[in-house]
């Protein structure tokens, strides 16, 4: 029986990926899983404050991942990763060219770049200084190793006290790769990145928030046995 859901945000509770704006419906339709007892939580690669916000008021139980698994809530707050060096942020702002995000004045550990393209100057880059990076389509992100969502959800399903197999995991970034790692059943929505469906044990026919709503409606229809693909 499937006790935990973990959604992504952006691309996945939103409307389409790219865009900002929630979808609504998918709201609706994972509030019925909290309603049958079956929590729901957020990773995502945004800064605490705006996750742990939007999961008191969307009506969610099952707790927040942010950024990319560096900073974890469920009945307490958790920070998994080492927090930032400043001095790096800078210099890799500078040598990529690149514009903060908004919410970097709220991050502690995982920090977010626009444009969201990684390059293999970066990705050298980042190695070379022990650093994780990677894109969620919306931005870049970079924090010290260990990170990514896999260590966020791996201490948010301990402290929920469950086993992954009764977990599910959905999203459409490569980020999401992480967290795929960790839960049960791994979900990508129809319009996901390529590389993620590969991953992914169930990949729906609908996009982003759509995809949501086809998601809750398999699980609460007791139509996930096996793999749809």
């Amino acid at each position: 029986m499937i006790k935990l859901v973990l959604t992504d945000l952006d691309g996945t509770l939103t409307e389409d990926r790219g865009i900002y704006k929630v979808s609504l419906d998918a709201i609706k339709y994972l509030r019925l899983l909290e309603e049958r007892g079956i929590k729901v939580a957020l990773v995502s690669g945004n800064s605490y404050p705006v996750l742990r916000g939007l999961h008191n008021y969307l009506g969610f139980s099952g707790g927040v991942v942010a950024e990319n698994g560096c900073v974890v809530f469920y009945k307490q707050k958790i920070r998994v990763c080492k927090p930032m060096d400043r001095q790096i942020l800078e210099e890799f702002k500078e040598k990529f060219k690149l514009k903060d995000s908004w919410q970097n004045d709220y991050r502690e550990c995982d920090f977010g770049f626009t444009p969201p393209d990684i390059t293999e100057e970066m990705i050298k880059w980042a190695e070379e200084k022990g650093l994780y990076i990677n894109s969620s389509g919306y931005a870049l992100h970079i924090a010290f190793k260990p990170a990514g969502k896999m260590v966020g959800v791996r201490k948010l399903i301990e402290l929920h006290g469950v086993k992954k197999e009764v977990v599910i995991g959905i999203g459409d970034s490569l980020t999401d790769l992480d967290m795929f790692k960790e839960v049960g059943i791994k979900v990508a929505v129809g319009n996901a990145e390529e590389e993620l469906k590969k991953e992914a044990d169930i990949i729906l026919n609908l996009k982003s928030g759509e995809g949501v709503k086809e998601l809750v409606t398999m699980i609460l229809e007791g139509k996930l046995n096996g793999r749809n693909r």
